[in-house]
């Protein structure tokens, strides 16, 4: 099972400190990369580990989740998203939806269906690989193949 990296944003320790330690991401796939206390500090980590998920809170200081969000797809467009919310409101749910989050997850978190969406974004990530993989070889196949066929014919086509 390939292990795939991911950050952690929340502006209170204790939710921070408790999804770090409390969830068994080894077994769903993952390992935390780094945590961040806000979107700001999320987007500069971003640059440094190079996540394949990102969790956060939608209301923080400095960049919101939703603001985090719609900046990080900008920068890497394969970037899964996973917001959690202590807000029960359609119109951040659909902003989410705007920017590319994958999943919109209410406060109090229940750990089975926490752990259903790791599971869920995991499966798109690891689709997403195999398919970059696979279009890459592809592409290498090509270039190979006319690359070959240049040397022995002499023909560009």
């Amino acid at each position: 099972m390939r292990i795939f990296s991911i950050i952690l944003a929340d502006d209170e320790q204790q939710i921070l400190y408790g999804m770090k330690k409390g969830i068994e991401w080894e077994k769903l796939g993952f390992r935390v990369a780094g945590v961040a206390q806000n979107g700001k500090e999320a987007l500069e980590l971003m640059e440094e580990v190079h996540p394949d998920l990102v969790i956060s809170d939608i209301k923080m200081p400095f960049m919101d989740g939703l603001e985090l969000a719609k900046k990080a797809k900008e920068e890497k467009e394969e970037l899964q998203i996973v917001i959690f919310s202590g807000y029960n409101d359609f119109s951040f749910a659909q902003e989410a939806i705007r920017y590319g989050v994958k999943e919109y997850v209410l406060k109090p978190v229940d750990p089975d269906i926490f752990s259903e969406t790791l599971e869920k974004v995991r499966s798109e990530i690891d689709k997403n690989k195999n398919r970059k993989i696979r279009d890459q070889k592809e592409q290498d196949f090509l270039q190979q193949y006319f690359l070959q066929n240049y040397i022995y014919t002499g023909k560009r086509d």
